[in-house]
C-alpha cells in the first residue's frame, strides 16, 4: 500500500494526536525506593510516599509482627531481613512458621510494589525470582482509618505456596491515593493539539464546501478531497501504526511510503 503527500501527513497528524492525548492522560504508578518505601506517582510527579520504616524492628531476630494463619504463624518484617532460624536466614521478609519448622516465604530484596485500583497498593515478597512456583507472600495495602497501630491479618492461601494478607493502617490514608485527582486547568500538549485540530477541520470542510458548489460540483464532490476523508477510519489505524511501529527506522511491517 502506498501513501500519498496528504494522505501521509493526515495519517502522521492523527497518529501523533492520539499519541500525545493518552500520554497525557491521569494515572498512578508506584516506584519502588527500597523493599519497605515507594512512591506514589501522578504523571511522573511524586503525590505522596509509602512508608514503611517506623513499622520495622530493626532486628533481624525478632520480626515486628507474627500473624497467625491457620496451623502457621507468619513472621514479618517489612524493611529488616530476618535472621530466626534456617532457612529464613537469608535476609527474609516474611517466614512461615509452625513450631520448629520453618518455610522462607518471600525475600526482602525481592519486593514488589504495585497500585491495584484506588485506595489499594500491593507489596509482594518472591522467595526465588526465577521460580515461579516458589513460595511468594502479598500484603494488600488499605488505608485503616482508627488503626493508629497496624493490623495485619491472614486472609488465605491461594493458590499453593501464595499466602494473601491484609494490612490496614491510618497512615495509608494518606499515603495512597483513593480518588482520582483533580484536574489541573493548565492544558496539556495533547489537549490543546486537539482543540486547535478538530476547528480546524471542520473550518477546511465548511470553506472548502463553499468552493466546490462555486465550481459547480454536486453530491459527494462537493467534499474537498472526498477520497481521503473516506479512507480516514483507515488512516486513524495507519496513524496509529506510525507511531507505534518503527517506520522511521526502517523496521518492518506495514506498508510503503513514496518519497517526498
Amino acid at each position: 500500500m502506498a501513501f500519498t503527500r496528504n494522505q501521509l501527513f493526515l495519517c502522521t497528524v492523527v497518529g501523533l494526536l492520539l499519541h500525545l492525548q493518552a500520554c497525557s492522560a491521569l494515572y498512578y504508578t508506584v516506584q519502588l525506593l527500597t523493599p519497605c518505601t515507594a512512591n506514589v506517582l501522578h504523571d511522573t510527579k511524586v503525590h505522596s510516599t509509602i512508608d514503611l520504616t517506623s513499622l520495622d524492628s530493626g532486628d533481624p531476630t525478632k520480626p515486628r509482627f507474627t500473624i497467625k494463619g491457620g496451623d502457621y504463624n507468619y513472621l514479618f518484617n517489612p524493611c529488616t531481613g530476618m535472621n530466626v532460624a534456617a532457612p529464613c536466614n537469608t535476609q527474609e521478609a516474611v517466614c512461615q512458621n509452625s513450631g520448629n519448622t520453618y518455610f522462607a516465604a518471600g525475600r526482602q530484596n525481592l519486593s514488589k510494589f504495585e497500585m491495584k485500583k484506588l485506595g489499594e497498593v500491593e507489596l509482594s515478597f518472591v522467595q526465588d525470582s526465577a521460580d515461579p512456583g516458589s513460595r511468594r507472600s502479598f500484603f494488600t495495602l488499605k488505608c485503616g482509618k482508627g488503626y493508629t497501630e497496624p493490623n495485619v491479618s491472614f486472609i488465605d492461601e491461594h493458590p499453593g505456596g501464595r499466602y494473601n494478607f491484609m494490612f490496614l493502617w491510618a497512615d495509608f490514608c494518606d499515603q495512597i491515593p483513593s480518588s482520582v485527582p483533580t484536574v489541573s486547568l493548565a492544558l496539556g500538549v495533547g489537549t490543546i493539539l486537539l482543540i486547535v485540530f478538530f476547528p480546524a477541520v471542520v473550518l477546511y470542510l465548511v470553506v472548502g464546501v463553499v468552493i466546490q458548489k462555486v465550481r459547480g460540483r454536486e453530491g459527494m464532490e462537493i467534499i474537498p478531497n472526498v477520497e481521503l476523508w473516506l479512507g480516514f477510519p483507515g488512516l486513524v489505524k495507519d496513524g496509529v501504526g506510525l507511531i507505534l511501529s518503527p517506520c522511521c527506522g526502517g523496521g518492518s511491517g506495514g506498508g510503503s511510503y513514496e518519497k517526498l
